[in-house]
């Protein structure tokens, strides 16, 4: 057709174009018609309706959708709520802590429903104090999440994994430098909250393995007051897995993975560079004076200089991590058991591969009867982590990569024996990111965590027991820093020599230990009795 196209006389193509625009015009009025009629059509007619609960009352803030669709609203503060829907289509109401519920449009103008409560959800037992309760006896304010949840997020850190899971938790990841675990963690705003371990006051939440936790609750108010004034900002209760009554049931666990920075910036060439310090000179009152003159730009554009990478030395695109656990539950009907092992590895993002860190978890929970009355406990966890750096600190070495220019080399005259002198503030960042050069810090933790109790059912008393729980905990940490002195050079062509500047002189080797054992005791009576109103318990 193109061809014949061209083929035309001038009078036949301009009768040929106007044609063709008056094909594409109709069709163009056909398409506009269309989508017009398309979208009154999706539309719908309007449908109006209330929300009440089980007793009747209105529900305001009831989530009302258009299933399979974006389209939706919220009741209001009478439960009333108005949406333009088609008769083939499904409305979903859903509302926290009730059970969520479809009805067909079809021929209806009007609709009115009854949520009904979550049972399931006010019958899962969350851990209070120094017991357990039912949701539905709880009157303050707890939040649970259990291990099926905190597990569908991978990471190396529990507290990571818990955020956006607990309303009113706040956790801020400060960094995610391996084996930092600079969280800050809140409730509501205030300051630390209590951390309760298996009945324990323990301060290394962010080293657990994940496969271990059996639940985590919250209390955000009255409902830790039990532990006074420690609870003022709140307390987090974690409980481990136990064994259960069976066959062996090994479970395992693993995940392979890639860190990729989110946003890592990349310098400017030496051009862009070098017209921006320009650039930024000229902007004075006296109208200033430019640095780099045509030569110098002659210089990158012709080849015979090079613009230098500084990003590609110090830094790899990923870090790789990994994951590992392998955990036993069983038991008897006497006896029952809980043991897992797990691995943590992590790199970081230093091209020299001196930043990286490991952690290995140990558990066993085992729980015995000694007769129908008595039932002992005993708990035994231990954590070892060491993390490996250059001796200075990641955030310094950043720093110092910023802060390079691309028209100077890594090293002078461009010979690897010699590192070159930073032109900003003496510092080369390819030369603190390599433990070979500066020297490294080795930073080696370890937690032996351990409890035994008892508890006695007491046989003349119904409801009535009586716990007893012994704790010891050890922590200690081993660490060796080595400041490496060593020099950086500048290069005198005109002597072709290279003037030598020491770094980190003297150098040194400093060790460091720190231990600390606790002990704690706990000594508690348990009443727990039901009555035709519910269940009552009292500590």
């Amino acid at each position: 057709m193109y061809e014949n196209f061209t083929n035309l006389d001038g009078c036949h193509r301009i009768r040929y174009r106007a044609k063709i625009k008056g094909m594409l015009q109709c069709c163009i009025t056909a398409l506009l018609f269309l989508a017009m009629w398309t979208s009154a059509f999706a539309q719908g007619s309007k449908i109006t309706g209330v929300v009440n609960d089980e007793h009747g009352q209105p529900l305001p803030g009831v989530s009302v959708k258009l299933k399979g669709t974006p389209n939706g609203t919220t009741t209001n503060v009478n439960g009333q709520f108005n949406i333009n829907a088609e008769p083939s289509q499904t409305l979903v109401f859903t509302f926290l802590g009730y059970v969520a519920q479809e009805v067909n449009v079809g021929n209806q103008k009007s609709i009115t429903i009854k949520l009904q409560p979550n049972a399931t959800s006010m019958n899962e037992v969350v851990v209070v104090g120094y017991g357990t309760q039912r949701k539905a006896t709880v009157t303050g304010s707890v939040a649970s999440v259990t291990n099926s949840e905190i597990v569908t997020t991978k990471n190396e850190n529990v507290l990571n994994m818990l955020a956006g899971k607990v309303a009113g938790v706040r956790i801020t990841q400060n960094t995610s430098e391996p084996g930092s675990f600079s969280n800050a963690f809140d409730i509501r705003g205030f300051g630390n909250p209590l951390v309760v371990i298996d009945g324990i006051p323990r301060d290394n939440i962010s080293r657990l393995d994940p496969n271990d936790i059996e639940s985590v609750s919250v209390l955000k108010d009255a409902s830790a007051a039990i532990y006074g004034v420690r609870a003022a900002n709140g307390v987090v209760i974690v409980t481990t897995k136990k064994g259960k009554k069976g066959a062996v049931d090994l479970n395992y666990s693993g995940t392979y993975g890639w860190q990729i920075p989110s946003y890592m910036p990349k310098p400017v060439g030496a051009v862009d560079f070098m017209t921006l310090v320009n650039e930024q000179l000229l902007h004075n009152v006296n109208g200033g004076q430019v640095k780099y003159t045509d030569a110098d730009f002659a210089a990158y554009k012709n080849g015979s200089k090079t613009s230098t990478d500084w990003y590609s030395p110090v830094f790899a695109n990923s870090a790789p991590q990994q994951q590992h656990n392998l955990n036993a539950t069983g038991g008897t009907d006497n006896s029952s058991y809980f043991v897992s092992m797990g691995i943590t590895d992590q790199d970081g993002f230093f091209k020299s591969g001196d930043l990286n860190y490991k952690k290995y978890n140990l558990r066993s929970n085992l729980t015995t009867k000694i007769n129908k009355n008595l039932t002992i406990d005993v708990n035994l966890s231990g954590t070892i982590e060491q993390k490996n750096q250059p001796y200075q600190d990641a955030w310094w070495i950043i720093r110092s990569f910023w802060r390079q220019v691309p028209t100077q080399s890594i090293y002078a005259n461009n010979n690897p024996a010699y590192l070159n002198n930073g032109e900003v503030d003496g510092s080369n960042p390819v030369a603190m990111a390599d433990a070979n050069v500066d020297g490294y810090k080795q930073i080696a933790n370890k937690w032996l965590q351990s409890s035994v109790s008892a508890t006695y059912n007491v046989p003349f008393v119904p409801g009535l027991s009586a716990k007893g729980l012994y704790n010891y905990d050890y922590y200690f940490s081993s660490n060796k820093i080595y400041q490496r002195s060593y020099n950086q050079y500048n290069y005198d062509a005109n002597s072709n020599s290279y003037q030598a500047i020491a770094n980190q002189t003297p150098g040194s080797l400093t060790r460091q230990f720190y231990e600390k054992p606790s002990t704690l005791m706990q000594l508690s009576l348990n009443y727990a009795k039901q009555f035709k109103g519910g269940t009552t318990l009292v500590h």
